[in-house]
């Protein structure tokens, strides 16, 4: 393990005197601003927890692993893997492909299902109106 220097000592103490929620809005924010593949919602590769926490030993290993986890949990993310491709380190190489089964995992996810239910649904109760509007107009009076 890489010996932390005073300053990044400094950075964990001070960082530790927030609560848990603004550090782990404190390493979001972070995260999204130095890592591309963050901020474009690439496909991540695997064992990049592993990589993120070597890279910021300054913080608490439990809360980036909250925020990874937040993150491959948001609809965009998931909406990338289910396009397939490749995955990304954090230098945003090259690392790995998204597997066919991931592919279908991801798009059996419900963020992706509710979307096209809700306007099929939409569009059918605006059809059953519809019909329903042009029954009522051709009954006799």
């Amino acid at each position: 393990m890489a010996k932390e220097t005073s300053m990044g000592l400094a950075l964990k103490a001070a960082v530790g005197t927030l609560s848990r929620k603004k550090q782990t809005e404190l390493i979001a924010e972070y995260i999204y601003k130095k890592y591309e593949v963050f901020a474009r919602f690439k496909p991540l590769a695997v064992g990049i927890d592993q990589d993120l926490i070597k890279a910021m030993p300054q913080y608490d290993a439990t809360l980036i692993l909250r925020v990874l986890s937040n993150h491959c949990r948001r609809p965009r993310y998931i909406k990338a893997l289910a396009k397939g491709g490749k995955r990304f380190d954090l230098h945003n190489r090259f690392k790995g492909e998204v597997t066919a089964e991931e592919q279908a995992i991801a798009n059996q996810h419900s963020c992706l299902k509710p979307q096209t239910t809700e306007s099929h649904n939409d569009t059918a109760t605006q059809t059953a109106t519809t019909q329903g509007d042009d029954t009522l107009d051709n009954s006799p009076e």
